[in-house]
């Protein structure tokens, strides 16, 4: 469907950063507990900060290792549980989450960040894996002037169209009349979490963000289809897709693609 270059990536030995401390935190955000942690490399003066979003009933223990890779280039790497999200150690019901109240949270979350005296608040980058990635997206949009570059991995740019057609995951619903109640996976959800999905465009709403942007997607994905990074990458103004071989979540294969991506992205784009 689209033409794009081919991208060799090497990749590289990793060497972990010497000393990196991990700090918890905690914030109030629309009336919940969201908690998560800061990996702070031990270096002088203020650091730039990578703020780490999570993917659709996931938390702190899958992104953590993605947080990693920026605490090794120098960065305070910020993992944390998105309230309401059905999983992990922030609070909320998960019948009221959807892809904008995760939205709000990052927001409140990057607030947080700018405000931390180590950080340098001209520097600071969003990561997301997933739902996390369609989440990032759409707040890098929002707040451009505040967020310096953009990383998504398989991100999840189908969701709105997913919900217009009623099938989100295993969840099976006419769209016209969406329950009150539903699941997907082990996650409870409210109507909420599909009528929100589905007044989204996007295309239209992220790709106005015009800084760096670097997607990395899988071949194998099967939740995901790859069209939708490469048409993203076609849209963003200022944008590098990598497709690796890899699946959903580089469970099985497609981390150290990643990783090596993602540290030649950083090196090359200041």
């Amino acid at each position: 469907m689209f033409d794009l270059p081919k991208i060799k990536i090497t990749v590289r030995a990793h060497i972990p950063s010497a000393s990196v401390e991990k700090i918890p935190f905690e914030i109030d955000s629309q009336g919940c507990k969201l908690r998560g942690f800061i990996l702070r490399p031990q270096r002088a003066g203020r650091l730039s900060a990578a703020i780490v979003s999570h993917g659709f009933g996931s938390c702190t223990r899958d992104t953590k290792k993605y947080a990693r890779v920026f605490a090794d280039e120098g960065y305070a790497a910020i993992c944390f549980d998105f309230c309401m999200s059905g999983s992990g150690k922030s609070s909320g019901s998960s019948l009221v989450m959807s892809v904008l109240t995760e939205k709000t949270d990052l927001l409140n979350v990057l607030d947080y960040v700018k405000g931390l005296d180590f950080v340098d608040p001209d520097h600071i980058a969003l990561v997301g894996c997933s739902q996390g990635g369609l989440v990032s997206a759409l707040a890098a949009a929002e707040r451009e002037d505040e967020v310096e570059r953009l990383v998504l991995y398989y991100p999840a740019l189908c969701i709105p169209d997913d919900a217009r057609r009623g099938q989100m995951i295993n969840a099976k619903f006419d769209p016209g009349h969406v329950p009150q109640e539903f699941r997907a996976l082990f996650v409870r959800l409210g109507a909420k979490y599909a009528l929100d999905a589905q007044g989204l465009d996007p295309f239209r709403e992220i790709c106005g963000f015009s800084k760096p942007v670097l997607i990395v997607h899988g071949t194998g994905d099967r939740l995901v289809d790859i069209r939708y990074s490469r048409r993203a990458a076609q849209s963003y103004p200022n944008c590098r897709l990598v497709e690796v071989n890899g699946d959903h979540g580089f469970i099985f294969s497609g981390f150290a693609a990643g990783r090596a991506a993602t540290v030649e992205f950083l090196h090359t784009q200041h």
